[in-house]
């Protein structure tokens, strides 16, 4: 999951930090005002308009420009035109192409050229324009009530002066759809990459508070257990008792007077501070093996294994052997020992009882 996260995602990072490729892009373009004025011979009327009506080709000079507007007819280069010294191009879209259109009338010295639209596109301007512009030759689009507009009154010999001067500034945003594809594909790699590793890490998580929970009740369990094995402090007149024990097995240490053991189940004693620790760990006995938890009635299976018979019932009298005062010494020791001795066989067979009792 690691390796898988890191092949994935650092790609990802180095192209977050090259730059991700253009999601958009903007088009900046510009409105042209268009000012006419001519006089009408029959009522010798001045009519002037004005209104920001057209737009500049984007590879057009955003510049104003002024003339007597013109039309060349059949729009070609040799066709018969004699334009006067500054004048405007009237050229209708359709036809031969734009483009040359705009290269004939700016080689006949055009100062601009004004296309106006098809009827079909109405008022519109929106016609891809880009092309357009040949040189210093400022070029805009009108739509067609507007073309009709210029053109009526030329037709009719009349002398139209036509102002073009630059208007408004218009930024206009694209979407790339290849970027916007790329980039949800790259948001929807990398959550799919997050969901997985927080998946990962909370089942993790949990197996580890699982973990955690039964550890920690079986170390309850455990601690309840060891707290019911019998602990006895030992006297100077015990240390015939264990004639098979003299030492601990943990610690190999001679066993002395007012040392803490602990009894277990199975019959065999230890230092307290040495089993305690190991008991909490194992649950074992470190010579036998014997499950404590199980000897005492612990374990979950169907079938549970009786505690042997504890210390704490068996006779007082059998593990202190009292010596008197007024007995001889040596008869004393004796009779301790042999006492020890018969202790030490009943231990052995309870021993063999509980471990019967295991095996079965």
């Amino acid at each position: 999951m690691g390796l898988l996260s890191r092949r994935v995602t650092l790609p990802l990072l180095f192209l977050a930090a090259g730059g991700w490729p253009r999601v958009s892009w903007s088009l900046v373009w510009y409105t042209a005002w268009v000012s006419t004025v001519y006089t009408e011979p029959a009522t010798n009327r001045t009519v002037r308009d004005s209104a920001e009506s057209g737009r500049y080709g984007n590879s057009s000079p955003k510049e104003s420009a002024q003339g007597l507007v013109g039309i060349p007819f059949g729009g070609t280069a040799g066709a018969p035109f004699s334009p006067p010294n500054s004048w405007i191009a009237l050229v209708a879209h359709g036809g031969c192409h734009l483009k040359d259109k705009v290269a004939n009338a700016a080689r006949r010295k055009a100062a601009a050229v004004v296309i106006y639209n098809e009827p079909r596109f109405g008022n519109s301007t929106l016609t891809p324009v880009s092309y357009l512009g040949t040189a210093n030759t400022v070029v805009i689009m009108v739509g067609y009530p507007k073309g009709m507009e210029i053109l009526e009154p030329v037709l009719r010999g009349i002398s139209v002066k036509m102002t073009i001067s630059v208007g408004k500034q218009h930024v206009q945003e694209y979407i790339n759809g290849q970027s916007v594809v790329f980039v949800a594909i790259a948001f929807i790699t990398m959550m799919i990459i997050s969901l997985a590793w927080l998946i990962f890490f909370y089942v993790q998580r949990f197996l580890y508070s699982g973990s955690q929970f039964r550890s920690q009740g079986q170390r309850e369990e455990t601690v309840d257990a060891i707290a019911q094995l019998p602990v006895y402090t030992l006297k100077d007149e015990d240390k015939c008792w264990a004639i098979d024990t003299e030492n601990c097995a943990i610690c190999i240490e001679n066993y002395k007077a007012k040392d803490t053991v602990r009894l277990l189940p199975c019959k065999h004693i230890f230092h307290k501070l040495c089993i305690d620790p190991w008991l909490l760990e194992q649950r074992t006995c470190p010579m036998c093996k014997l499950d404590i938890m199980k000897a005492l009635e612990y374990w979950e299976g169907s079938q549970k294994v009786a505690a042997p018979e504890s210390m704490s019932n068996i006779p007082t009298e059998n593990w202190n052997v009292s010596m008197e005062e007024d007995s001889n010494e040596t008869s004393g020791l004796s009779a301790s020992c042999t006492s020890s001795i018969a202790l030490n066989n009943v231990l052995k067979e309870n021993l063999c009882e509980t471990t019967n009792l295991l095996g079965k």
